[in-house]
């Protein structure tokens, strides 16, 4: 379900096209705007008609979205069906097709890592999509977690506002084996009578590690401010708004009071990689340089291992 401008969803659409999907649904919260999409693309206008033969509207986002994908299962006709939003893309050392035929047949949804994505040195900042870099969670067992110092030592002050090292969620999303039963889905996870039924692709051995859902938390600064400020005006209503997210929306207030400079600066903070932060992210092994959207992407990505990051070969 996305609420998205129009090249955004043509983005959208042409990315999972070429990626092989055989059906895509796409539920817009709201008035369609004017746009004509390729097949195998569908739009579904979430009016009141929609949301009348479901019972009403509900006020929560979480809501909505768990309607929305259990009417997407029900129709779905593959042999997998992924839940995304419309800044999140599926890309790694495999071509989608190629790593679902490599999933056990006893796995019912396999859940892929984010991967953030940031603009980096050489990035064109803040321009729509034109981030090539990316980083990923830092471990968060008693053990390995990243020690605070060096935390802050990377991102300064708003270290604490980030996440295991991420602006957004560090949770990843899931494809689901369609024909399992699933009767429960939510953004990242799926359950079946109540009981979990999601894996997460660490676990299922290293030829499937090195794939990753690329989060453009910020598409751009212009769609990421507009985006932070209907959230601020409560005109997105997200009843389970963690924490640090509530504190990183209390920042945006904050810059916003102090104009467009302001608010630029937090934006690089959140979202921007220097030289030297890249550097020491990419020697820790939790941040790449990757050109998703490139025909044929020519750089090498590395492989989620536990809490190790290992190299994988180069995706041809």
């Amino acid at each position: 379900m996305m609420r998205e401008p129009p090249e955004i969803i043509a983005k959208f659409v042409d990315y999972y096209r070429r990626a092989g999907a055989s059906e895509i649904f796409i539920y817009y919260d709201g008035a369609l705007p004017e746009i004509e999409v390729d097949h195998p693309a569908v739009l579904i206008e979430c009016n009141d008609a929609f949301w009348a033969a479901r019972g009403g509207r509900p006020a929560a986002l979480e809501d909505r979205q768990a309607q929305v994908y259990a009417t997407g299962l029900a129709r779905c006709r593959s042999a997998w069906m992924l839940v995304v939003d419309g800044d999140e893309f599926i890309f790694g050392h495999l071509g989608i097709g190629e790593f679902l035929d490599r999933i056990p047949a006893e796995v019912d949804a396999v859940r892929v890592p984010t991967a953030e994505a940031v603009w980096g040195p050489g990035d064109p900042v803040g321009e729509a999509f034109g981030a090539t870099h990316f980083r990923t969670a830092w471990p968060s067992g008693p053990v390995t977690r990243m020690p605070r110092l060096l935390r802050r030592v990377i991102y300064g002050r708003v270290a604490s506002l980030l996440r295991r090292g991420l602006a957004g969620h560090t949770r990843g999303k899931e494809f689901i084996r369609i024909g399992r039963g699933i009767d429960g889905i939510g953004n990242h996870t799926a359950s079946r009578d109540g009981a979990l039924v999601t894996v997460d692709i660490d676990s299922l051995g290293s030829e499937l590690q090195g794939m990753y859902l690329a989060h453009f938390d910020a598409v751009g600064r212009d769609h990421w401010q507009r985006k932070w400020r209907m959230r601020a005006e409560k005109r997105t209503n997200s009843v389970n708004m963690p924490p640090l997210r509530a504190a990183q929306m209390a920042y945006f207030l904050d810059s916003m009071g102090q104009g467009d400079a302001a608010v630029r600066r937090l934006f690089i903070r959140y979202y921007g990689l220097s030289r030297l932060q890249f550097f020491v992210l990419r020697s820790l092994g939790h941040a790449f340089r990757r050109e998703i959207f490139a025909p044929e992407p020519p750089l090498p990505l590395p492989v989620h291992h536990s809490n190790l990051l290992l190299t994988s070969p180069t995706m041809s």
